[in-house]
């Protein structure tokens, strides 16, 4: 039985578990055309064709449907509606725009309204940046590091100024700084607050568009852009403080879940995904993985050419740390191709005017990498009821249905479940004189705890099995390496994967018999449960059941992995030679990386990454719809009842 074999592994025993100290913190949509006009300083307007547009795919929303020639006429822009036009990269006049706001949106109340303007590379060239760690080559370009990153962007430049109707770099020097913006990324965005006048006329805003100062002798080309202008929302934004996780994949289909929000304002989240490689790819994506425009125009050519669909539901998954009734959003992509690597955005959109679909704003959230699995014998499972926290692939014969195998796992882990609940429930838990261990753990929390390890060695996590894992696993095959020394730390950034042989007919039997004589998957290899899913029992439950884990280096390496950031002792976070700047290691800042932003899979977390977050206040904001922040975090301090 499980359950006497995890009480009979060397370890130390629960100690200590009365001392514990609890810090709380307070805490889419068809758009309409712009329209164009001929307005220069002193030439009265008159009506042009804009340019034919070139595929419009109006079915992705904040998109534009039109392509106007902004070099040759000025475009007046229509409040929060998306335009498009074009500039070639060695052009030495700007595409110019025009936007008014109306006397009547200022008041006695109103004096001042802030336009938000917004453009995004939908394709042209790409111009490498330099090297502005070089001294040398500053010098001899006579830019400082921040000039000569911003020569080889396309610009933004705002004028509320009538004197200044063409605002670009000639004029720069006397346009308020902070209306340029500079296209890293394929976007940028710039605010301006506009005052009202003292005749309570309509205030207009000029904007121009530049291509990049120093092409760096790039070929020639034209760029397209999109461009918004809104005194309601921000059309166009990048939010790098949160971004999806990938829980899983299998041969042809991926699970992603995103950022946890409140159901009482639920945002319209949805995803897209590219191949990160080949012609369907995002191409020069260094220069343009934050233009939504770029991104979204090469999702409509995936969708014309690849069967892929996305089925999106709710999810409490990964939220049951938190103090308020979170949700998150679980995407299953399907229609992927074998042993191929993508690109996932999440995006979210919002209608700016309420009971109107004419505009429609756009969050773009920072991409993450996913790799499919090349064999089929791993089978994504997820919703799974008696392992609700189960997100990944497992083990299976292609042959054999999900429903066979869900069955046969759960006929192995419901009498494991049921045996443990009632020696907790002989503890009397309730009680509040001899029953209340712990200040911040309860019988529940054991139980749970005690389901996700449980369900981790009764489910393992299924991955393509290595060619050679004594070089690409930091796991041990056999355990003859594990002396009690010390074995450093995981510098390489390996995974933590054993390959076993479903089939039973060789040494690398799969953790549990019944999946050799039952799911038959072959060869395959296990990502190991992260030895945190074992220490949370031992935290979380009382001392009754004198749960013990295994010692890292003496025998743990064999059954168990950790956080790619973990310390030499498979503990802690954010060490391992550290994250970088930024958290650049990991694809941005986290700690406890049981999965990175690259689709790294470094040991099975079973959600304990997330708590372990929470707990140590390394946990990210939750957010309402809009990307407002409802709680900035609960800290919670517990004792880990490990020697740490």
């Amino acid at each position: 039985m499980l359950v006497t074999m995890a009480l009979k592994r060397r370890a130390r025993a629960c100690s200590a578990l009365s001392s514990l100290l609890v810090l709380l913190g307070i805490l889419w949509l068809p758009l309409t055309a712009a329209q164009q006009v001929s307005q220069g300083p002193s030439s009265s307007a008159s009506s042009t064709s804009p340019l034919a547009p070139t595929s419009t795919r109006s079915a992705i929303p904040g998109r534009a449907t039109t392509i106007y020639n902004a070099t040759a006429n000025i475009v007046a822009l229509n409040d929060s509606i998306t335009a498009r036009s074009r500039i070639d990269l060695n052009a030495t006049q700007g595409a110019f725009f025009n936007f008014t706001i109306p006397s009547t949106a200022f008041s006695e109340d109103v004096k001042t309204v802030t336009v938000w303007t917004a453009i995004s590379l939908c394709s042209g060239p790409a111009i490498p940046p330099y090297n502005t760690s070089n001294s040398t080559l500053l010098e001899t370009l006579g830019k400082s590091a921040t000039e000569a990153r911003r020569s080889t962007l396309a610009s933004l430049y705002l004028s509320d100024n009538e004197l200044f109707q063409q605002p670009g770099p000639a004029n720069a020097s006397v346009l308020n700084s902070r209306h340029i913006g500079y296209a890293l990324g394929g976007s940028t965005s710039v605010q301006v607050d506009v005052q009202q006048q003292s005749d309570n006329s309509s205030q207009t805003l000029w904007i121009g568009v530049w291509p990049p100062a120093d092409s760096r002798n790039v070929t020639p080309g034209t760029y397209q852009f999109q461009i918004v202008a809104s005194t309601r929302a921000k059309m166009e934004s990048v939010d790098y403080t949160r971004r999806p996780r990938l829980d899983d994949t299998d041969q042809t289909r991926a699970l992603i879940s995103s950022f946890n929000y409140t159901t009482s304002a639920p945002p319209n989240l949805d995803l897209i995904v590219l191949p990160t490689f080949g012609s369907n790819s995002l191409s020069n994506a260094d220069y343009y993985n934050s233009s939504y425009c770029a991104i979204a125009d090469a999702y409509a050519d995936v969708l014309q050419s690849q069967q892929i669909s996305i089925n999106s539901s709710d999810t409490i998954r990964g939220t049951q740390a938190n103090v308020l009734e979170d949700t998150r959003r679980q995407f299953e992509v399907s229609g992927l191709d074998p042993g191929t690597n993508y690109t996932v955005w999440l995006f979210e959109t919002n209608t700016t005017s309420p009971g109107s679909a004419q505009s429609v704003s756009t969050t773009l959230f920072p991409a993450i990498k996913m790799l499919t699995k090349r064999n089929d014998n791993c089978r994504l499972v997820y919703d799974v009821p008696f392992c609700p926290n189960v997100a990944y692939s497992i083990p299976v014969n292609p042959s054999i249905s999900t429903e066979t195998a869900l069955s046969a796992i759960q006929g192995f882990v419901d009498p494991q479940y049921t045996n443990f609940s009632l020696t907790i429930d002989t503890f009397p838990c309730a009680d509040p004189d001899f029953g209340m261990y712990s200040y911040v753990q309860t019988c529940d929390n054991c139980k749970k705890s005690y389901q996700d390890w449980l369900c981790a060695v009764a489910m393992p996590r299924c991955t393509d099995p290595l060619e050679d894992p004594e070089t690409q696993s930091r796991a041990t095959q056999d355990g003859r390496e594990l002396t009690g020394a010390p074995t450093g730390l995981n510098t390489e950034l390996l995974p933590y994967i054993v390959n076993r042989n479903g089939n039973g007919s060789s040494a690398l039997e799969s953790r549990q018999t019944f999946i050799d004589q039952e799911l038959r998957p072959g060869l395959y290899g296990e990502l190991l449960p992260c030895i945190y899913t074992c220490y949370f029992v031992e935290r979380t439950c009382p001392p009754l059941i004198q749960w013990a884990c295994p010692l890292w280096d003496i025998t743990a390496q064999r059954e168990y992995g950790t956080f790619a950031d973990s310390g030499a002792e498979g503990i802690g976070a954010a060490e391992n030679g550290g994250a970088g700047q930024d958290g650049m290691r990991w694809g941005g800042y986290q700690r406890y990386i049981a999965t990175d932003a690259f689709g790294n899979a470094y040991c099975n977390s079973m959600g304990v990454d997330f708590l372990l977050r929470e707990s140590n206040g390394g946990a990210l904001p939750r957010f309402a719809k809009g990307g407002r922040t409802i709680v900035a975090g609960m800290l919670i301090s517990l004792l880990i009842v490990v020697a740490l």
